[in-house]
């Protein structure tokens, strides 16, 4: 007897194959012609990239020029990245062309947002070790190879001193790792290095794209100026000259704007320096006087902030180095004016305000004005930034301080008790600043009157309420419910008959 063979079921997919080759099978075969064989081989061809590297490069940068204005950022940055790949495939890793692309890719990331500095460091010290390889001097007469080492060093001092500025920024609360680590000590070096590189490119370019670097190197050093406030240093007075000419030759839309910021960050720096206060405050002057003229001139809500943020900053100036005038209070309501509109409503920076005009009212000694100021402002604040939002802290803390200056110290215990509960639950109870307010609130402790009315009614610092009477199917078997029961319901004595 044979045996039968076993056979395994067709699955789905193994049908609908053997399907296809019996109809290929059967249906009508066709002719054999040459260019039928031809198109199928172009067709093949068609999805492969036949271009070299160096039309790939071509193509590539005519592309960014016509998209310049139309794309994303993030298309650019796949531009940027294919130009290096395409660079390093046609010239070779240490080509003076690889840095240029490393380079630009360095200038994308250092325009982005802050946390994308440590990418723009990494990037332009790729372009260095090219640099250094290379072994590019600034005593020769090469054009390209002066500019690269020019914005070699240019990118890697923007870097340094940008992680300095966000290493100083006390109001951040988390801070990035990686911009923290960043180098930071050899702005000096590689500062002495750009001027050398900077005087070699006066000779080998044009005068109008010369001042355009030599533009760029004094906003630089002006940064570093702005940085280094150990000491004075007596060339910001012919630097801010200097930048003001290259802002008025070169900007023509942010003319204003730019000067602005320049006179306002100028003040900041000679504020600093006893000898130069007076000079620091005329730079402020000067910025209220070309934010007043363009508010007038184009009025509209840009400008108004904008002339409502400088009139904040001179007065904070002012207020910082004892300069406390008549009109210091007209002009903080005059910036708070500005902040509210166009709705009149309360917003955050009419709160920053009222917060700079109550150090005002503290300074000036006026302390029951500045705790109607921030009492007033303190639920506003609680909407706007949240129950445990620093500004909510600090706003407890000034309170309490306040209360506790003028002799208030049940006030101040219950407004310092609060701050210590945020402060634990935000900073930790480790933080210098949690301790500081638990000593402060210790120390009311151990006040009589404060202990007897503020703690003794509340459980370190919490107010408890009346405990609700626990009732289950009308009995309750609580200890604290029975003696409460036997409590209420115990007869008095009868008084003794004589």
């Amino acid at each position: 007897m044979l045996d039968t063979q076993k056979t395994r079921p067709f699955s789905a997919s193994r049908q609908r194959r053997q399907v296809k080759r019996s109809s290929s099978l059967t249906g009508n075969r066709t002719s054999f012609h040459s260019n039928s064989s031809i198109s199928g081989t172009n067709a093949i061809l068609a999805a492969i990239d036949l271009r070299t590297p160096k039309q790939k490069i071509e193509d590539l940068e005519k592309e960014i020029i016509e998209s310049k204005d139309e794309s994303t950022p993030e298309q650019y940055l796949n531009q940027l990245v294919l130009m290096q790949v395409y660079t390093n495939l046609e010239y070779g890793e240490n080509s003076i062309e690889n840095a240029r692309a490393y380079i630009n890719l360095s200038k994308y990331y250092l325009n982005q947002k802050l946390n994308f500095l440590p990418q723009a460091k990494f990037h332009a010290l790729n372009a260095r070790q090219i640099f250094e390889y290379l072994n590019i001097k600034p005593n020769n007469d090469n054009l390209i190879e002066n500019l690269l080492a020019y914005d070699i060093y240019l990118i890697l001092i923007k870097c340094s001193i940008n992680a300095k500025q966000y290493s100083l920024q006390r109001e951040l609360k988390i801070k990035n790792k990686h911009i923290l680590s960043m180098d930071k000590v050899h702005i000096d070096h590689d500062f002495n290095l750009i001027q050398k590189f900077l005087e070699k490119l006066k000779h080998l370019m044009k005068p109008i794209d010369y001042e355009q670097k030599h533009m760029e190197y004094l906003f630089v050093k002006f940064n570093k100026i702005l940085i280094d406030s150990k000491e004075f240093d007596e060339s910001i007075y012919e630097l801010i000259d200097q930048i003001i000419i290259y802002i008025e030759k070169f900007f023509s839309n942010d003319q204003i704007k730019r000067k602005i910021d320049l006179y306002l960050h100028s003040g900041s720096y000679l504020i600093n320096y006893d000898e130069n206060i007076q000079n620091g405050l005329k730079y402020y002057r000067q910025a209220v006087e070309l934010a007043n003229e363009q508010e007038k001139f184009i009025s509209s809500i840009k400008h108004k902030y904008q002339l409502a943020n400088v009139i904040l900053q001179r007065n904070i100036a002012k207020v910082r180095t004892n300069r406390l005038t008549d009109d210091l209070e007209n002009e903080f309501q005059q910036a708070i004016q500005l902040y509210k509109q166009p709705d009149g409503e309360m917003n955050k920076n009419v709160l920053k305000v009222i917060d700079e005009l109550a150090t005002f009212y503290t300074k000036a000694e006026k302390y029951q004005d500045a705790l109607n100021v921030l009492c007033e402002t303190l639920p506003d604040k609680i909407r706007l930034f949240g129950d445990f939002s620093e500004e909510v802290i600090q706003t407890e803390s000034r309170i309490g301080a306040i209360y506790l200056r003028e002799g208030e110290c049940l006030n101040a215990a219950e407004h310092l008790k609060t701050c210590l509960d945020l402060q634990e639950f935000v900073y930790g109870p480790n933080d210098s600043r949690t301790c500081q307010t638990r000593n402060s609130v210790e120390l009311l402790k151990k006040d009589p009157m404060v202990s007897r009315t503020f703690f003794a009614r509340t459980q370190d610092g919490i107010r408890q309420d009346r405990p609700m009477f626990r009732v289950r199917n009308k009995v309750s078997h609580e200890k604290e419910d029975l003696r409460l029961l036997q409590t209420v319901t115990r007869k008095p004595p009868i008084s003794s008959k004589t």
